[in-house]
C-alpha cells in the first residue's frame, strides 16, 4: 500500500543517477556527506544536463574542493574539522567511482578508488582512537580491513564484522554500520574481500562464490585478538552480499549472530530477465554468446554501463573490458559465476540467530528475503523497511540511522 501512494524522491530523472545519490543524501546522517554540497552538486549537474560524465566531472570538483579543504584544516592543526572534511571528500569521490565506467575516464577507475581510499584512510586515523588497519591472511595472500573500537581500553567486546555489496565502499559501510557500532560500545570490523574495494580496483582478484572462504579466516584472525569476545562476533551482510553470509554462515558456525540485509535467495534473479532468457533450456556456451554478441551493439548506453557495472567484480576479463569501455563478450561465463549465487540448499544450514530484512520497491530482490526467511530453520527474526520512515528503495539509502537501529535493536537482544 506505501509503495502506491508514496510518490518517490527525485534528484535525477534516471533511475540510476538518482538512486545512488540517495546514499550520498542519506549518509549526511553519519557526517559523511553535506547535504547543501549534494545539493548543490545535484543543481550543478542537472543544469549541465544530467549525464555520466556531468556526473562524474561535477562531484570530482567538490571532492577536490573538499578534500583541499581538508588538506588545510589538518595542517592548521583542525582535527575534527579535517575528519569531517576527508569524510565527505571519500563520499563524493565514492560518487564518481561508482559511474566512471560510463564517462570518458572510464580508464581512470583505478586512481578514482586511489583517490577515495587515500580520503577515507586519512579520516580513520584522525578518530579517537584512529581505526586500527590490519591485514588478514587469505590463502596465499592477505585481505585489507579496519578494526573500529569504541576506546583502547583492553576489554573483550563483542565484534560485528561489516560485510560490503558487490559496488559499495569502506566510506559506505562506516555510515551502514560502522559509526552506530562503536556508539554502541561494539568493536568493528570493515573489510575488503575478493571482488571488493582494493582487492577488485588494485589486485584484480574476483567476486567468489564459496564466500564461507572468505568469513573463515576472518574469524580466526578476530578469535586470536585480545580485544574480542570469541563467543560475541556476529556479520551483516549489505545488498547482493546479504545472499553471501547467508552461504558462509552456513558452513562457519562460530558466528553468534547473522543479519543478512536483505535477505538474498538467488542473485542471478537481480539480473535482467532478458539476459537471463538467453540461458534457454539446452542452449550451448556458443549460442548464447553468439546471441549476446549480436545484441551488445543495440544496448541503451544506460544499459551498457550498468552491465560494466555489474560484472567487472566477477572476472578479470569483465573488469578489464569495462576499464575499456567494452562491454563483456563472454555472458555464459558471467551466468554460470551468477547461477552460484543461490543458497536455496545452504540455508537450512545456518545455525546461528539469523536476522532477515526487506525493503519496500526493492529494484533488485523484491520479495527474496522473506523467501530466506521461510527455509531457515534456525532462531530467526524478519523486519521490512517501508517509506513510511523514508527507508524505501534497496538497502534505505536515505535512512541509515533507522536501519542501523533496527540491527543494533535485534543484536542487543541475541548476543
Amino acid at each position: 500500500a506505501g509503495a502506491a501512494t508514496q510518490p518517490p524522491f527525485r534528484l535525477f530523472t534516471q533511475e540510476d543517477l538518482n538512486f545512488e545519490t540517495l546514499f550520498t543524501l542519506g549518509g549526511a546522517g553519519y557526517g559523511i556527506s553535506e547535504a547543501g554540497e549534494v545539493v548543490t552538486t545535484v543543481n550543478r549537474i542537472n543544469a549541465a544536463g544530467a549525464s555520466y560524465q556531468a556526473y562524474y566531472d561535477n562531484f570530482l570538483a567538490m571532492a577536490r574542493d573538499v578534500d583541499a579543504l581538508a588538506g588545510q584544516e589538518l595542517a592548521a592543526g583542525h582535527t575534527a574539522s579535517a575528519r569531517s572534511a576527508y569524510l565527505r571528500a571519500a563520499s563524493y569521490y565514492d560518487a564518481c567511482l561508482f559511474f566512471v565506467l560510463g564517462t570518458s575516464s572510464h580508464a581512470r577507475e583505478a586512481s578514482v578508488y586511489a583517490a577515495m581510499q587515500r580520503c577515507w584512510n586519512a579520516a580513520t586515523q584522525l578518530f579517537g582512537p584512529p581505526f586500527e588497519r590490519v591485514r588478514i591472511p587469505y590463502g596465499r595472500t592477505w585481505m585489507p580491513g579496519y578494526l573500529l573500537r569504541p576506546d583502547t581500553r583492553p576489554v573483550r567486546r563483542p565484534t560485528l564484522i561489516l560485510n560490503n555489496g558487490s559496488d559499495a565502499q569502506n566510506i559506505d559501510l562506516y555510515a551502514f554500520g560502522g559509526a552506530a557500532a562503536l556508539e554502541r560500545g561494539y568493536n568493528a570490523l570493515i573489510f575488503e574481500g575478493p571482488g571488493q574495494g582494493s582487492m577488485l580496483f588494485e589486485r584484480q582478484i574476483p567476486f567468489r562464490a564459496d564466500w564461507e572462504h572468505v568469513i573463515t579466516p576472518i574469524v580466526d584472525y578476530l578469535q586470536g585478538r585480545p580485544d574480542v569476545d570469541p563467543r560475541r562476533i556476529a556479520i551483516t551482510g549489505w545488498s547482493l552480499c546479504g545472499e553471501s553470509v547467508i552461504r558462509a554462515a552456513a558452513f562457519e558456525h562460530r558466528l553468534a549472530a547473522v543479519a543478512a540485509d536483505p535477505g538474498v535467495l538467488d542473485a542471478w534473479l537481480a539480473w535482467p530477465a532478458q539476459i537471463r532468457g538467453l540461458f534457454k533450456p539446452g542452449a550451448t556456451k556458443q549460442q548464447v554468446n553468439a546471441e549476446w554478441r549480436a545484441s551488445i551493439p543495440h544496448l541503451h548506453p544506460v544499459i551498457r554501463f550498468t552491465l560494466m557495472k555489474r560484472a567487472e567484480l566477477y572476472a578479470r576479463q569483465f573488469l578489464l573490458a569495462a576499464r575499456a569501455g567494452r562491454v563483456f563478450t563472454n555472458l555464459w561465463l558471467l551466468g554460470m559465476i551468477q547461477m552460484q549465487l543461490n543458497v536455496r540448499k545452504a540455508v537450512s544450514q545456518v545455525s546461528s540467530p539469523t536476522l532477515i530484512t526487506g525493503y519496500e520497491q526493492d529494484q533488485f530482490v523484491p520479495g527474496q528475503g522473506q523467501k530466506v526467511y521461510a527455509l531457515l530453520r534456525s532462531r530467526k527474526a524478519y523486519h521490512y523497511f517501508t517509506s513510511a520512515h523514508g527507508a524505501e528503495y534497496h538497502d534505505g539509502p536515505m535512512a541509515p540511522q533507522t536501519r542501523n537501529q533496527l540491527v543494533f535493536d535485534w543484536l542487543d537482544t541475541v548476543l
